[in-house]
């Protein structure tokens, strides 16, 4: 395979699912494309149906969640390379999204079209141990994500930093803030304590 996106997708779905089919693997290839779009491109809209299947193979993206009454948004997920993002309820169970995904960075994406990975699915039944252990592995994050609220913030900004050394070149401090439920302020406090 000469592509590098590709090879590092079919890294990804090998790491998630070891004994995916060979068949599938040569396949998808048929199936995947590739697109480039610029920082600040919203990539899904609320209240839209996901219609593809994306991977980033460079770049970071965000999730805001839209509340339905007051309309106002706030950072609930964010993904860098080797990431698939979707939010949830929407790819998988083909409704609206309550949030949308907006780019933080020119981000280039592999992608398929769902109802080609759908086609896919049905020829190659082991596909859906792979979808359910991405899934599964997102699930696991949010989970613990949620658990981390029983620390108090400087715990939670001194994880967030050791997991992601870069993080404040490549989001918006604010949004860094709203996904840690915390203000700017409290946030750009903890930054400057030493640890």
């Amino acid at each position: 395979m000469t592509n590098p996106a590709y090879k590092i997708l079919l890294e990804e779905f090998e790491k998630y699912y070891p004994q995916i089919s060979p068949g599938f693997i040569i396949k998808v290839q048929e199936k995947l494309y590739e697109v480039n779009y610029k920082k600040g491109t919203r990539v899904l809209s609320y209240n839209q149906k996901q219609d593809s299947g994306l991977f980033i193979y460079k770049g970071t993206a965000i999730e805001l969640f839209v509340d339905p009454v007051t309309l106002e948004e706030t950072t609930t997920n964010f993904w860098f390379e080797r990431d698939f993002p979707y939010t949830t309820p929407g790819l998988f169970s083909r409704e609206p999204s309550q949030s949308y995904i907006m780019l933080m960075e020119d981000t280039h994406f592999v992608g398929i079209r769902f109802a080609d990975f759908t086609e896919l699915k049905n020829e190659f039944p082991d596909v859906e141990f792979l979808t359910e252990n991405i899934r599964g592995h997102y699930d696991r994050l949010r989970l613990q994500y949620l658990a981390d609220f029983r620390y108090p913030a400087y715990d939670r900004v001194k994880k967030l930093e050791k997991s992601y050394p870069g993080i404040y070149n490549r989001l918006e401090i604010q949004h860094i803030a709203q996904y840690l439920k915390i203000s700017v302020k409290t946030l750009s406090r903890i930054r400057n304590i030493k640890s």
